[in-house]
């Protein structure tokens, strides 16, 4: 091999190993409902602020340690705690209950009280998660296409929740009671994998308010 060539050699060789070395760790990152990998057995909890009467913002605690605070129509990130018996507060409210390792959860402002609910975990890696809640007091509730021609979603009962699996697709939709439009909602582009949200709500006058957001951990 001539100098020319083991010099250059050796150089894109050096220049390899810098690359590699200031490169992130891919093992340390993971995809789905949380950014950073979380302890083994660890819990997901978030908080859903559907009490319209209360319109100042109020401060969320798991296992004593505060969150972000939220108002009405709000749907927090999931926190990450350990499993076992999980103490909450949302404001005034207190409560607990028993999360099973891995499970993730919400915990839900109603009606003057806290409600437990075990959110499902995505089971079609090949497609777009979305979790429906009914969070009004109306029957009839149904996620729809934006034009009410195609139902994705319903009709829930009041205080009911559905999950379905769908293509990741960029598509708008609307909540309906019946026939009728209640709310419309963001347009969010479904993705691979991932989990969404979309908590139907009404306000002290009767109007619909929609929370649609992507599923993921606290930053906090």
């Amino acid at each position: 091999m001539s100098r020319h060539l083991f010099t250059r050699t050796m150089f894109l060789a050096a220049a390899f190993l810098m690359v590699f070395a200031v490169s992130p760790v891919w093992a340390e990152g993971d995809e789905g409902l949380y950014d950073p990998v979380p302890p083994e057995g660890s819990i997901f909890v978030r908080f859903i602020h559907a009490q319209a009467d209360i319109t100042s913002e109020i401060i969320p605690e798991i296992n004593g340690r505060e969150r972000d605070g939220a108002r009405f129509g709000a749907v927090k990130p999931y926190g990450v705690t350990d499993n076992g018996k999980v103490e909450v507060g949302f404001g005034k409210y207190k409560g607990e209950f028993e999360a099973e390792a891995d499970g993730y959860y919400s915990v839900i402002l109603q009606d003057g009280k806290l409600r437990f609910e075990q959110d499902p975990s995505p089971k079609d890696a090949l497609k777009a998660q979305i979790i429906f809640y009914n969070l009004t007091g109306r029957d009839d509730i149904s996620l729809r296409t934006a034009d009410g021609k195609i139902t994705v979603a319903g009709p829930l009962d009041a205080g009911a929740m559905q999950d379905r699996a769908i293509n990741p697709i960029k598509v708008s939709f609307a909540v309906f009671v019946g026939d009728e439009k209640f709310a419309d909602l963001n347009d969010w582009p479904l993705e691979r994998g991932e989990s969404y949200t979309i908590a139907v709500m009404e306000d002290t006058q009767g109007k619909g308010v929609t929370a649609y957001e992507r599923a993921r951990t606290s930053e906090e």
